[in-house]
């Protein structure tokens, strides 16, 4: 059954602090999965660049230059390793990537002298030739941060990779400056293949700490991100300043870079210790549950099963509650109780719930016969889409659609939607309760409770929670909490729904406590639409 006739995934709606953190998450989820293709193309940048470089003629130099472009290969082959955990594709990588090294390096090999020995390392730090010494530099940097990354230890790798990913900036600021032969310029190939390598290896740990607090999405990280601009323009500014009163300062490039480097690794670091974040951090495994949920919401890979509600008194079908299930590729059948909490917090719930109050009007308008012509469907409705400015049109949207009478769809919310709700929250219950719709207070008892919005919102059914009823009859404390339920209930003028239902013995003390309907276990279990229908057959055929 597709749903999709509205977009409502397009609808703005109430962004909590959860929501915006799992926005950020998602970036940076994004921003991972391209890791392995900068990985990739930094492999193909060094061996693309090889056969254009300048051999020296030291073999040291040589070694060298060939040991820095290996790493970045190797530790580029490391992130793809890591991202797509194919050995097939792996193996072929590394047998491309050490073939074309190979090869570059025996044709290479005979324009290069190797009877100067290791003396020319003395001197090498000394010797500009090719800036050798800062493209190994940055080498080792990377080689560095992925055995730290490796070990799990991602703030020193972050650090490292910061300042490996800021090497370039050197030579920017040194032709900026217009500082000629400036020091710590890398070489063309490491600046584009080694700086592509250490944004691949930082692209594949951005949602570990510290570095990812830099894209908090709250006030306090905005600010961050404000102070660390401003500093950073300021240090290119004054360094621009103090190389045009002094052109000799050619390194003055490189004390800029550090400052850079410093500056971001300090705030970062700053902030990560005051622990300033508001929101509350979904661990990975529920942001990696949350990218499956959403790319499940899209493909509607949902469907909807249906629990009778009966009437105590003459057993007849007054409505079913419209329950979600997902139907997992892999996991098969998932629970609502293992994915609605994710929903709840990334803001997923409200295309996921208007998916199922359309799904569930549908399918209710559908029945034209016998008694689930006239049933009730009731639906489950979060805060969160209570608070959404186009609930209550998008409600009565459907219905027109669907061409389900108003007086058979039944919203059921939680306490804590009303607790939360804010006037117009309260204003659009009342529109939809205007167009004859009927409301429901579910799990009643179990959260804020507040007995105002019992007196002020017109509702209809009063919920007792199965947690109540499941100790019952027998334990004192629970008879008397769901007695003083229905007695409030009742005066205030509700219907009340026991749910959870499982035995006869709970059954008889409800019904004797004065409940009007009953839901559970003992009398039906959730079915499919098909699976209703036949199990109403059935009870006419008994009948």
């Amino acid at each position: 059954m597709s749903v999709s006739s509205i977009d409502w995934s397009t609808e703005r709606h109430h962004a909590t602090s959860t929501q915006q953190l799992y926005m950020r998450h998602r970036f940076l989820r994004t921003v991972q999965k391209f890791a392995p293709w900068l990985a990739i193309v930094s492999i193909v940048t060094v061996l693309w660049g090889l056969p254009f470089l300048p051999v020296h003629s030291a073999a040291s130099l040589f070694l060298v230059q060939s040991s820095a472009y290996l790493i970045f290969m190797f530790a580029s082959l490391g992130v793809v390793y890591q991202t797509w955990h194919q050995k097939r594709v792996i193996g072929g990588l590394i047998l491309i990537v050490a073939a074309g090294f190979l090869c570059q390096l025996y044709v290479r090999s005979s324009d290069v002298t190797f009877n100067n020995g290791w003396a020319t390392l003395a001197t090498l730090f000394a010797d500009q030739q090719g800036n050798m010494v800062f493209d190994l530099g940055m080498a080792m940097l990377v080689l560095l941060a992925a055995v730290l990354h490796h070990r799990h230890c991602n703030r020193a790798s972050q650090v490292l990779l910061s300042i490996a990913v800021l090497m370039p900036v050197t030579g920017l600021l040194a032709w900026a400056y217009r500082i000629p032969h400036a020091y710590g310029q890398l070489s063309l190939l490491t600046t584009i293949g080694g700086s592509l390598c250490a944004a691949a290896l930082l692209a594949r740990q951005i949602t570990a700490t510290p570095m990812s607090y830099l894209l908090l999405l709250d006030d306090t990280g905005k600010h961050l991100r404000w102070i660390v601009c401003i500093l950073i323009t300021c240090a290119i500014v004054l360094g621009g300043v103090g190389v045009f009163f002094d052109n000799d300062l050619r390194l003055t490039p490189i004390i800029i870079t550090a400052a850079l480097i410093l500056i971001i690794i300090v705030m970062t670091l700053t902030y990560y210790h005051k622990g300033v974040m508001h929101e509350q951090v979904l661990p990975p495994e529920d942001l990696a549950f949350a990218s499956e949920l959403e790319a499940a919401i899209a493909q509607e890979a949902f469907y909807l099963v249906y629990q009778p509600q009966l009437d105590f008194e003459t057993g007849k079908l007054v409505g079913v509650e419209a329950l979600i299930r997902w139907q997992h590729p892999e996991r098969g059948v998932v629970s609502p109780n293992q994915f609605i909490g994710v929903a709840e917090l990334t803001g997923l719930i409200v295309p996921m719930g208007a998916w199922v109050l359309k799904a569930a009007c549908a399918q209710a308008a559908s029945w034209t016969t016998g008694e689930l012509s006239r049933a009730k469907v009731s639906v489950n409705v979060s805060p969160l889409q209570l608070n959404t400015p186009c609930f209550a049109e998008y409600v009565l949207l459907v219905l027109q659609e669907t061409g389900l009478a108003p007086e058979r769809l039944v919203i059921e919310l939680t306490e804590s939607a009303f607790i939360h709700a804010d006037c117009t929250g309260n204003e659009r219950l009342q529109k939809l309760k205007q167009h004859g719709i009927k409301l429901a207070i579910d799990d009643f008892g179990t959260g804020y409770s507040c007995l105002a919005y019992l007196r002020d919102i017109p509702g209809d059914y009063l919920k007792v929670d199965r947690s109540f009823v499941n100790d019952i009859p027998g334990k004192e404390r629970s008879e008397a909490v769901i007695s003083a339920i229905v007695v409030l209930g009742k005066n205030l003028h509700y219907q009340i729904v026991a749910e959870g239902v499982e035995t006869e013995a709970q059954a008889d003390y409800l019904k004797a406590l004065g409940c009007d309907f009953v839901q559970g276990f003992l009398y039906a279990k959730p079915m499919t639409a098909q699976a209703l229908q036949d199990w109403m057959r059935n009870r006419a055929d008994l009948a």
